[in-house]
């Protein structure tokens, strides 16, 4: 379109009669144009048409040059005129068809999945200011760890190249990390689509969307130049030499993670000129530092760990596509759905499991519900709704094999599934999430077979046909790791081979005795033995498909034998057994438990769900992630599940919790993993005894308490012996106590002011106002406040039954007490 611009505008001027013409040279050096500079007369006076383009592309490049003549024609009342030169630039400048970006494919497209973005596009949840670099964590893991911080900032997608009021700093490159099936690929094409429709980023000169999987095929081919590589991709594009410096352009490298180029920014030569061939690394690499059509913008999506692959010191802007909050997950399935109570009945199911509704966070996770369960609700098949995990994705290889069956495919369902779930296992063992045509041969595919069950099955495994080259994948990463399992499960039930051990160490204990508990054992070890929880999910699945009716479910397409309830409940035990050991670092095998739906445990906790209920209603803004993914689960030892929340919550005020937790919030605080620094128990009936128990806790020296609020918590003052002790301890932190409303009486002030005058107390607010203290109490805590040791600064004895003689005395030795509350 830059090349045809000159060619529209003189096209335009050509419609316009001499006196027009001359009209039209007037406003350009009246100076009336707002935001663009006069022309000087000189340059424009009496010159012909074709000198007035020259001259207009000259002074304004060539899109602003299109807006100016566009302006003016208005101001001539031209407006059809003005109307034709805006429409023939705009359809020119959309040089990507918009038709391929206006639909986004959600299952079988035979069956009419195919559906406009626009239609069901919910807005999704970008941050700016995400952590940039390499992280080694499990991205299921990151999404179920990541919440909402104060420290955040949402950004709107199609505004992440638009400078902020006052923002000093140009941002021209940005990379948009999320784990897989977030909807990094999504926003892209939203961008793209309004960009090509023309109702955002109008100031775009040229978009080229680059998939970094479409680069792939490239590698090893000749050298060629940036435009070549450009008019490949592009080839509706007219021929141009080059982009020009008057061009706003930006590319768009969707899929950091799936390239198999080098990247070398180290030692990749610095290409300037767009014109000049080089290898496809090459030109990437320069594109993204910016030696290469330093003006253009770039913007990157990728997975979280493959981000460290680009230097810190080329990225300008880090964001990250957070998924769905949860109003946008309602949203989403209503718009996906076309069907209210359709989509009412499937979110109050996914409600009702709170580890489905945590992971429809993830979108592509949505549509996974949609297909299955709209299809079990249409068949009435509700007894057998889904509510782990592993019946979600059983359900859903259930749909697909169906339609090969329905469709009379002329491959088997259980070798193709069976083939599947060993390409499945061999890649996620490698790290790999897009397979070719060598990676299909070692598990006995042909790319035939691959592309009739891509085909038919898109909810499952995908084909990409990409420049002479196929390109394969699961539709989301936890469908291979799914998979995965089913293959190992399998190889085990059918073989005894324990593909979870490798070969090497399969030959060296191939004499051991066979058990289905050590199987399981050797894939637990493995787990947990993993840092970055690459198996995490894939032994959630396992452990799922240990049950009978998930076998029961597979098994007419995979003919899986049923394990012993024995060898099951020696798993249980190992899992419970390993919870024990170090319940902070075993997270993973509570959901393990989960999956194999363990409810032995739920009686050795029965007080603290109710606890768990109350704090669920409560819906308090300060939780973080960690406690809300737990409150599924309610199949925790009171002491490690005490121990989880503790770290994470700091508020517990009007939980209506009693005495009996108090214990446990003792040994949650004693542990060497809290690092909880304020807690607030305000409006529970914990009464002395209950503050007694705690405090045995609050002396520990691994705790950390700085702040600690007892707000209206029933005490009458025989605790207050308890907490002078942890005032006079020489671990102690506190420096912020809240006894307030509280019933004391003169003994128990007299009791805290012991540890009050301990060298060791740090504290140095103290509340105890409305606590129907009398004078007696005030000679105590002068003595305190006159002592050398106090580091008393505030002190709040409000509300209480106090008259002029006691104030005066506490007057008398202020200390060092910079605020002294009394009326």
């Amino acid at each position: 379109i830059m090349a045809r611009v000159p060619q529209l505008l003189l096209e335009t001027l050509e419609e316009l009669v001499a006196e027009q013409l001359r009209t039209f040279q007037f406003f350009l050096f009246s100076g009336v144009l707002e935001g663009f500079p006069h022309i000087p007369k000189s340059r424009v006076d009496g010159v012909d048409r074709p000198g007035t383009v020259d001259v207009l592309v000259q002074t304004y490049g060539y899109d602003d040059a299109v807006t100016v003549t566009v302006d003016i024609l208005v101001r001539m009342k031209l407006k059809l005129c003005a109307e034709t030169l805006k429409k023939k630039y705009d359809e020119g400048k959309s040089m990507i068809k918009k038709e391929k970006y206006q639909n986004i494919y959600e299952g079988n497209a035979d069956e009419g999945d195919t559906v406009y973005l626009n239609k069901i596009y919910t807005e999704l949840r970008v941050i700016e200011g995400a952590w940039g670099g390499f992280t080694e964590e499990h991205e299921v893991r990151q999404q179920r760890s990541s919440h909402v911080t104060t420290e955040e900032t949402s950004i709107k997608v199609g505004n992440i190249f638009k400078p902020k009021p006052n923002q000093e700093k140009h941002i021209r490159t940005v990379l948009t990390q999320g784990i897989p099936g977030v909807g990094k690929t999504v926003c892209a094409q939203k961008f793209t689509l309004s960009w090509a429709e023309g109702d955002e980023n109008r100031d775009i000169t040229f978009l080229f969307p680059l998939p970094f999987r479409e680069l792939n095929p490239n590698i090893g081919e000749k050298e060629h130049s940036l435009m070549q590589l450009l008019h490949q991709f592009f080839p509706e594009m007219k021929p141009l030499e080059t982009l020009g410096t008057e061009c706003k352009v930006l590319f768009i490298f969707d899929g950091l993670d799936e390239t198999l180029l080098p990247l070398n920014f180290k030692h990749n030569k610095v290409l300037r000129d767009e014109t000049e061939p080089a290898s496809l690394d090459v030109l990437i690499t320069n594109l993204i530092a910016g030696d290469l059509l330093g003006n253009a913008l770039i913007w990157i999506t990728s997975r979280p760990a493959a981000v460290g692959r680009i230097p810190r010191k080329h990225i300008h802007l880090w964001t990250e596509v957070k998924g769905f909050a949860n109003e946008q997950r309602e949203e989403y399935f209503k718009r996906r759905l076309c069907d209210d109570n359709l989509a009412f009945r499937i979110i109050n199911h996914v409600k009702s499991s709170r580890s489905l509704y945590i992971m429809c966070q993830i979108p592509v996770f949505c549509w996974i519900t949609v297909t299955v369960m709209k299809k079990m609700l249409r068949d009435n098949l509700t007894r057998g709704m889904p509510n782990t995990l592993t019946e979600m994705y059983a359900y859903l290889l259930l749909c697909q094999t169906d339609r090969m069956i329905e469709g009379h495919y002329p491959i088997e369902s259980v070798n193709v599934v069976l083939k599947l779930a060993e390409l499945a296992y061999r890649q996620l063992e490698k790290g790999k999430l897009i397979f070719y045509e060598a990676d299909l041969k070692e598990c006995g595919m042909d790319v035939k077979e691959a592309t009739i069950y891509s085909g038919v099955c898109t909810e499952v495994f995908m084909m990409e046909g990409t420049r002479r080259r196929e390109v394969f994948s699961f539709v989301h990463l936890t469908i291979q790791e799914f998979l995965a399992a089913v293959y190992a499960h399998h190889s085990y039930m059918h073989g005894k081979d324990n593909v979870v051990l490798g070969y090497l160490k399969r030959m060296s204990t191939r004499w051991l005795p066979k058990s289905v508990f050590n199987f399981h054992k050797t894939a637990i070890e493995k787990a947990l033995e993993s840092k970055d929880g690459r198996w995490d999910l894939f032994l959630r699945f396992l452990m799922g498909l240990s049950l009978k009716s998930n076998q029961e479910l597979l098994g007419r397409i995979l003919h899986l034998e049923a394990e012993g309830e024995e060898d099951v409940a020696r798993t249980v035990q190992f899992i419970k057994d390993k919870i024990k050991e170090e319940p902070e670092a075993k997270l993973n095998l509570f959901h393990c438990l989960s999956e194999l739906k363990e409810e032995s445990l739920v009686q050795e906790i029965q007080n603290f769900v109710k606890l768990l209920t109350v704090i669920t209603s409560a819906n308090k803004s300060d939780f973080c992630s960690l406690p809300q993914l737990l409150l599924d689960f309610y199949l925790w030892p009171d002491h490690c599940l005490i121990s989880f929340l503790i770290p994470c919550f700091s508020r517990l005020n009007h939980c209506n919790l009693t005495e009996n937790c108090c214990e446990d919030l003792a040994s949650a605080l004693s542990s060497t993993s809290s690092h909880l620094t304020e807690l607030d128990l305000s409006d529970n009936s914990l009464g002395d005894l209950g503050v007694k128990l705690l405090s045995v806790g609050l002396g520990s020296p691994h705790c950390k308490l700085k702040k600690l609020r007892l707000h209206k918590c029933e005490l009458e003052g025989d605790c207050c012996k308890a907490l002078a002790g942890v005032l006079g301890t020489e671990s102690t932190q506190l420096t912020e106590l809240d006894l307030s409303a509280n019933d004391f009486q003169k003994t128990a002030v007299k009791a805290l002011c012991v540890g009050l005058c301990s060298h060791h107390c740090k504290l140095e607010t103290l509340m105890l106002n409305d606590c129907k203290l009398k004078d007696s109490c005030c000679e105590d805590l002068t003595s305190v406040l006159s002592s050398g040791s106090s580091h008393l600064k505030n002190l709040d004895l409000s509300n209480n039954s106090l008259k002029d003689s006691g104030v005066c005395l506490l007057t008398a030795g202020l200390g060092r007490l910079e605020t002294l509350r009394s009326v």
